[in-house]
């Protein structure tokens, strides 16, 4: 299983309206079956960093995401997104469990 996280680095004071339009693409991808993903802003007062909106979700596995198979929802809203950002990455990690962890010989 993989951990996918969507980092939206936004112009300041554009975090809420970043996570609005993660929100509506993150609903049209589990439209198409993709786990449901957690959306959640970084701010004043909190830990994290100040203008980033955050996707998470996990899956199964890792494919291509074949253009033809994005929703129109998904086209639309990050149009409008892009224009509030100052970067948009992807990061993917594995998620450890007992049996990859047994997998590699690694007893703790």
């Amino acid at each position: 299983m993989y951990l996918l996280r969507r980092i939206a680095r936004t112009q300041p004071g554009k975090a809420w309206e970043v996570a609005a339009y993660l929100s509506k693409i993150c609903e049209a991808y589990e439209g198409n079956g993709r786990p449901k993903a957690t959306i959640s802003v970084g701010g004043p007062g909190l830990a994290g960093s100040v203008d980033v909106a955050y996707a998470e979700w996990t899956q199964d596995s890792i494919a291509p995401n074949w253009r033809q198979k994005i929703p129109e929802a998904v086209r639309t809203n990050n149009a409008k997104m892009q224009a509030l950002l100052t970067s948009y990455e992807l990061e993917i990690y594995e998620v450890v469990n007992d049996e990859k962890l047994q997998d590699r010989n690694i007893v703790v």
